[in-house]
């Protein structure tokens, strides 16, 4: 049976130690390669007091296309060592918008392989961790590479 393996990727080098982990562990499988883009660079609801509503169509295009970049990249670097891929762009939130990815394709997903940049301690109170909240969440096994 074919396997597909979700494999969430940014610009970030724990994200391509996931991706090469990915690759040597799972090369037998379907890389299903995703980079989500959140709409809070290009979009505010503003507040009831001072800033009022914003919405930049050049930061929303420049956005998705850096994504698409990013993602025609990732995928000419999984083809090139042999293994079959996917990509998929989603909008929203990381860790919120993987979870309903991987809710939304149901069995189709057998196994998510994603980076983590390893802070602890206040980073990590602070920042939140994308890999931490898809890890407790996942339907599906979760490997987190750092």
């Amino acid at each position: 049976m074919p396997r597909r393996i979700l494999v969430p990727i940014d610009d970030a080098d724990h994200s391509t130690k996931a991706l090469d982990h990915a690759v040597a562990v799972h090369g037998d499988a379907t890389l299903v390669l995703c980079h989500v883009v959140d709409p809070t660079r290009w979009i505010s609801s503003g507040d009831e007091e001072e800033l009022e509503p914003f919405y930049s169509k050049e930061l929303e295009k420049s956005a998705r296309a850096r994504s698409d970049d990013l993602l025609a990249e990732a995928a000419e670097r999984v083809r090139e060592a042999g293994v079959d891929v996917e990509t998929v762009q989603l909008i929203g939130g990381p860790a919120r918008s993987i979870l309903g990815y991987l809710e939304d394709e149901g069995d189709d997903v057998d196994q998510v392989v994603m980076g983590s940049h390893g802070r602890t301690g206040l980073g990590r109170m602070l920042m939140g961790s994308v890999a931490e909240r898809v890890t407790r969440r996942s339907p599906v096994p979760v490997t987190v590479v750092r």
